[in-house]
């Protein structure tokens, strides 16, 4: 089979070769999925920097790729919920990626079966974005009526997370550029601010819950919008103490990640408030509730440009880029 290799690490970037090697085996848990489409993301190139090694420390060669779309065509022993021809869908487990390939084996505990009105495109765009909200807003254990402010709301992420907070309940704000208003308040947001022509900042007091998608940079200014006893959930902000317990690290990381999220702790601390980070892992079961609030609601999700496995480079150049109006997709060809 085909597949898109990582062999090191390359702090500038870095290319993949597209290699041929066997197709994997399965575990009594694992399905073999044979992967129809995978999105491409800027967590991608975080992986190919090294940025993310202290969190999830890859080995090489490295099968490259986290969400796919594709049909199951081998089911482990211990396999219950699917079964050979499931059209399913998934992030892939955080210490086993490899979505860009022909084929992958794929716990059972990382997929969902797609919702039926995807394309095969419109679901590879799915899992990660829509599992990191769902994982953000379980996080700050949101309650419905309660107001969110979804910081740059207008990218892949907001377009999962903006329909999803809306099936929780939640009153949402956003903002970003004029242009994006129409589309994101078609997604359901109760508020819009132009960053151009608005700080949200000033507009803003006494937000419930925090989304924030922009890092570093703008935590300040989302800090003060926040109410006390209020929750933030960041996910380009820095690790802190309490996302290093949640997710079992050794000592030694979790006083280094603890150390390099003080500050924002120290923040949240001021005015009674909480703040956590999250990294999204796999979650078939919530992806599974993902796959119902899409179903019943008939989400609409956002496909940019589609390319061929051989063109996986420039996909990630085109992700590198910016500017993106949706997620980037591979489309693997079938097996010879």
């Amino acid at each position: 089979m085909r597949a898109a290799i990582l062999n090191g690490y390359h702090k500038n970037g870095g290319t993949l070769a597209v290699c041929d090697i066997p197709v994997p085996g399965i575990e009594d848990h694992e399905v073999l999925v044979k992967i129809k489409t995978a999105g491409v993301n800027p967590l991608d190139h975080m992986i190919i920097r090294g940025e993310v090694k202290l969190i999830v420390p890859y080995k090489f060669p490295l099968i490259m790729g986290n969400e796919f779309c594709g049909v199951v065509d081998k089911v482990g022993k211990a396999v219950r919920n699917f079964a050979v021809g499931d059209r399913v869908y998934g992030r892939m487990p955080l210490k086993k990626i490899g979505a860009f390939a022909e084929y992958a084996a794929v716990d059972q505990n990382a997929i969902a079966k797609v919702p039926e009105y995807l394309s095969d495109e419109e679901a590879a765009s799915v899992p990660l974005a829509a599992l990191t909200a769902l994982q953000a807003f379980e996080r700050m254990n949101v309650k419905s009526g309660k107001t969110v402010f979804i910081s740059g709301g207008t990218g892949s992420l907001g377009a999962m997370a903006i329909p999803i907070a809306k099936s929780m309940g939640l009153n949402v704000i956003t903002n970003g550029s004029a242009q994006n208003q129409e589309r994101v308040m078609r997604l359901g947001a109760d508020r819009f601010i132009d960053y151009q022509a608005e700080d949200y900042s000033k507009a803003l007091s006494d937000v419930d819950y925090v989304l924030d998608t922009l890092g570093v940079r703008e935590l300040e200014k989302e800090f003060r919008i926040l109410k006390s006893g209020g929750s933030l959930v960041s996910l380009r902000g820095l690790p802190n103490g309490e996302f290093t317990a949640r997710m079992g690290m050794p000592a030694m990381k979790r006083f280094l990640f603890g150390l390099a999220g003080s500050k924002y702790d120290r923040m949240a601390a001021k005015n009674n408030q909480r703040y956590y980070f999250v990294f999204v892992r796999e979650d078939g079961a919530g992806l599974q509730r993902i796959s119902e609030i899409f179903g019943n609601r008939k989400i609409e999700t956002s496909v940019d440009q589609i390319y061929d496995l051989s063109e996986v480079n420039e996909a990630l150049a085109k992700v590198a880029g910016g500017g993106s109006k949706g997620k980037t997709i591979l489309k693997i060809s079938e097996p010879l």
